[in-house]
């Protein structure tokens, strides 16, 4: 019984997460997408690098948005046969140029490893002019080079004024759970073919 019980769970769980993402593929039923599994993941406590089990045979090139969870995960950083290796928005030097869905004040999400042990990543050059409040909804801009417009990222918090009293900065909080991910998907198109 207990081993019923367990798998059980466990089904229930994958089946809860599945529909997470199809809710989550009609919520951006303006791009194709396919789902994709998680096979591996880097040596650290979050999903800073992982690879799917979706490859070139699946249509999936290098740059392709990946959604999970509300909303932005990460990039496609390398491709393979069989497989792709996905960078997430929280690795250190991943930038997401992103505006305030409200105000369309632009700001930049830095991610940043130490700062997630606290649960979010830096939210940078905001112009002092700009009002973004706490809890705004960020979303990635038009502007961006690599990112699909108006998928959102996450939530401003705690936005200060900056020393050179010209920009403000704070922290947002992702919508992606970084520590707990199995399915994702994977947006069939890059920002250089949409434009």
């Amino acid at each position: 019984l207990n081993q019923k019980l367990g798998d059980y769970n466990s089904d229930m769980f994958e089946l809860n997460e599945l529909r997470d993402l199809l809710a989550l593929s009609e919520k951006y039923s303006d791009f194709q997408t396919v789902g994709a599994t998680i096979i591996a993941k880097d040596t650290s406590n979050w999903f800073a690098e992982f690879t799917i089990d979706k490859g070139l045979e699946d249509g999936i090139k290098v740059d392709m948005n990946v959604l999970w969870g509300n909303g932005l995960a990460g990039i496609v950083t390398e491709v393979g046969e069989g497989y792709s290796i996905v960078t997430s928005i929280i690795q250190d030097d991943m930038n997401v140029s992103a505006v305030s869905s409200s105000t369309r004040d632009t700001c930049i999400v830095s991610g940043d490893l130490e700062l997630m042990e606290k649960g979010y990543v830096s939210l940078m050059y905001i112009h002092n002019d700009a009002k973004i409040g706490e809890y705004e909804r960020v979303i990635t801009s038009t502007t961006s080079s690599k990112y699909l417009p108006g998928i959102l990222i996450g939530y401003a918090y705690d936005i200060k004024n900056d020393s050179n009293g010209l920009t403000k900065s704070g922290y947002l909080i992702p919508v992606v759970d970084f520590k707990h991910m199995e399915h994702v998907l994977v947006v069939l198109t890059t920002k250089e073919e949409m434009y």
